[in-house]
């Protein structure tokens, strides 16, 4: 009877600055089943690859699976082509490898599964008992010390290009685009059009009064894509609107980087004015006690809009089931007082998607030829409080490392400055801006939340009267509408 091979579960992973230097991909699997085949050992199918992911993070899909073959009982041997390749975070990762390896529950120490074997490329075998250890975990502590090294030295060139006024590389912030440097070597950021204008349009909209959530929604909507989250969040909304970058600047330890005489540097165009960002940090800061305005979104075009001729009360959406073969349910605006134990004569119900394109089309005949204008909400004089608070969080980074009483002197003053400035509201005037659209242009792009909005400025009151028997559709009869302000007289 011929005895099974030792099963071995490979390893490999290319990091994110993978360049000519780095072996290749092809190399390291080549090599790994070429110690494969020296040993005696059986290769599962497929290789675990992590490409372009950073050995800093132990959430790498294919690491995990990879350990995981030893958990099961899939692999009897786990190979990699090198420690570094395995981990950047040091002991602390080895430690949860050599559970795994040793068969130990990491929670108790307990046996929790058969114990495997672990061989890399340059030598590391876990049969050599203590020598193994002490290699892999000093092997696994060098690769932290490198990346950690690494990473310095990439923020010491960002610093330097910054100041230069050159972009170092990296993800590029959103609202920009890197491009050739036209007055010399490397690269530098220039506005990108489209995202500086959402970006432009999500500020004025916030500073004019909408909720974080609609302008994120409304985002989403027009298919702007953010660089790395999936959509547009309140999250990644507010971090936008209320980072250094959208003023041109860099930060570095949380902080702005400052020039030789202590000025913040600006070496980007920027898309905000310091104002608009300070009026945003201020807006967008977190309120505990302040009640919740989430914004959220109107289940139809005319929520909360159409109101029963009897009793005056709004109407509100329902569904009930379909009397044909429809499976999909009929979504109605009624009167529920009654229902509610209120009181009221002749309840009224009818079917939303007619009346609903009925009001679209009354409204758009009397308003979609209007040309579209947006409202701008404009700050002024909070660009000395912004500086200020930039110099206290300067100062209050400083005293972690360098608790002096020149620090401290100088962080009473600015505290004492904050508070004189903070009572001194900005000032806020607002302006309507030509956009350039209709306002049926605007209607045909826009979401239902903002439609809604539209049709709620438009109209001061939508009555819903009782229905007759006859042809299907919507009666425009049944409907009184009074315009918020005459556009066509009727009524």
């Amino acid at each position: 009877m011929t005895k099974r091979r030792p099963r071995a579960s490979l390893y490999a992973r290319l990091s994110v600055a993978a360049d000519a230097e780095n072996v290749s991909l092809e190399g390291m699997v080549a090599d790994m089943r070429a110690l494969a085949e020296r040993e005696g050992l059986e290769v599962l199918e497929p290789v675990h690859v992590d490409d372009g992911r950073s050995g800093g993070f132990r959430d790498r899909d294919e690491f995990t699976a990879w350990l995981d073959d030893a958990r099961s009982g899939r692999a009897d041997v786990l190979m990699a082509y090198h420690t570094d390749r395995l981990t950047r975070e040091g002991l602390n990762v080895a430690a949860s490898i050599l559970d795994v390896v040793e068969g130990k529950n990491p929670d108790t120490g307990r046996p929790a599964h058969l114990p495997v074997r672990l061989l890399d490329c340059s030598g590391i075998d876990s049969a050599q008992g203590d020598a193994f250890r002490f290699r892999f975990v000093m092997q696994a502590e060098i690769g932290r010390s490198e990346r950690e090294r690494i990473r310095q030295r990439s923020r010491d060139r960002a610093r330097r290009l910054s100041r230069a006024g050159r972009w170092g590389g990296g993800a590029v912030p959103f609202g920009y685009r890197a491009v050739d440097n036209p007055e010399g070597p490397g690269k530098v950021l220039t506005i990108e059009p489209a995202e500086a204008a959402a970006i432009r349009d999500a500020a004025d909209a916030v500073l004019s009064g909408d909720p974080l959530n609609r302008v994120a929604r409304r985002m989403n909507h027009e298919g702007i894509k953010p660089r790395r989250a999936a959509a547009w969040s309140r999250v990644t909304l507010t971090k936008l609107l209320t980072s250094e970058h959208v003023l041109g600047r860099v930060s570095e330890g949380g902080r702005p980087l400052r020039d030789a005489d202590g000025e913040i540097l600006t070496p980007w165009p920027p898309i905000l004015a310091v104002s608009q960002v300070a009026a945003l940090r201020a807006e967008l800061a977190p309120n505990p006690s302040a009640p919740y305005s989430g914004g959220r979104q109107p289940t139809r075009l005319l929520s909360g809009l159409l109101s029963c001729h009897d009793c005056g009360k709004t109407l509100q959406v329902a569904r009930r089931k379909s009397r044909t073969a429809n499976p999909e349910p009929v979504i109605m605006y009624r009167c529920t007082t009654r229902s509610q134990g209120g009181v009221c004569g002749a309840p009224v119900a009818t079917t939303a998607g007619p009346i609903e394109d009925h009001v679209s089309a009354r409204y758009l005949a009397a308003a979609g030829p209007m040309p579209m204008y947006r409202e701008r909400t404009i700050v002024s004089g909070a660009e000395e409080l912004a500086t200020v608070e930039a110099e206290l969080r300067d100062i209050l980074a400083d005293m972690a490392t360098a608790a002096t009483p020149e620090n401290f002197a100088r962080l009473q003053a600015l505290q004492v400055r904050r508070e004189a400035l903070a009572e001194q509201a900005p000032e806020r005037r607002t302006e309507m801006v030509p956009t350039g659209r209709t306002m049926g242009e605007h209607w045909h792009r826009s979401m239902v939340d903002d439609r809604r909005a539209l049709l709620a400025d438009a109209f001061a009151v939508m009555i819903l009267r009782p229905g007759k028997r006859g042809p299907k559709g919507f009666d425009a009869e049944r409907l009184v509408i009074h315009w918020a302000d005459a556009v066509d007289g009727d009524e």
